[in-house]
């Protein structure tokens, strides 16, 4: 499982560095990111990253590893106001563990009967939730597919998690965007 988790690894980040070439489109830079220690060594020792400003706020999107070298691709950002407030929204599975997870995750619901079966949202307090899942947001979440680790709103962080190396420019663009809607957003 880590040799193949390494290879899928070493894989995305190149073809990343390829793909990623074409969100400078969309006012992202593309760098690269010398990796040390042992968790992240790969082939080339660099990764490539993006960095710019989307819609008035700063964003990066950086490629994460862990020690079975599984990858995933995190974009964030920093909202102006840096209160109290969090939200996390991730893919909610069926079934029996779909049910457990809400149970556990203290579920809030918004009113959008496909969203709240499809996603399990925890929020601080639970109107934020609510305020800031708007349509054009849900939109972007769901465009992510299954893609989509998880959408978070820390304070004054914003983070959208894809799992794996993500190489697609519309699934990343809409990423980008989300993480821009959540950052701009004043509660």
């Amino acid at each position: 499982m880590i040799a193949r988790n390494l290879l899928a690894l070493q894989d995305g980040i190149k073809k990343a560095e390829e793909a990623w070439k074409d969100l400078s489109k969309i006012g992202l830079t593309l760098e690269t990111e010398e990796m040390k220690g042992m968790m992240d060594r790969t082939a080339s020792h660099t990764r490539p990253q993006l960095a710019g400003e989307r819609s008035g706020v700063s964003v990066e999107v950086r490629i994460h590893s862990d020690m079975v070298h599984y990858g995933w691709t995190v974009v964030s950002g920093k909202r102006p106001d840096s209160s109290e407030t969090k939200l996390g929204v991730i893919c909610s599975p069926g079934g029996v563990l779909g049910y457990l997870r809400s149970l556990i995750g203290q579920d809030i619901e918004i009113g959008d009967e496909a969203f709240d079966a499809g996603y399990l949202i925890t929020g601080k307090p639970d109107s934020f939730a609510k305020e800031i899942l708007v349509p054009t947001v849900r939109e972007h979440i769901v465009a992510c597919g299954a893609k989509l680790a998880a959408y978070k709103i820390d304070g004054d962080t914003v983070s959208v998690t894809l799992h794996g190396v993500e190489t697609d420019p519309e699934i990343l663009g809409r990423a980008v965007d989300l993480c821009a809607l959540g950052a701009s957003f004043k509660s």
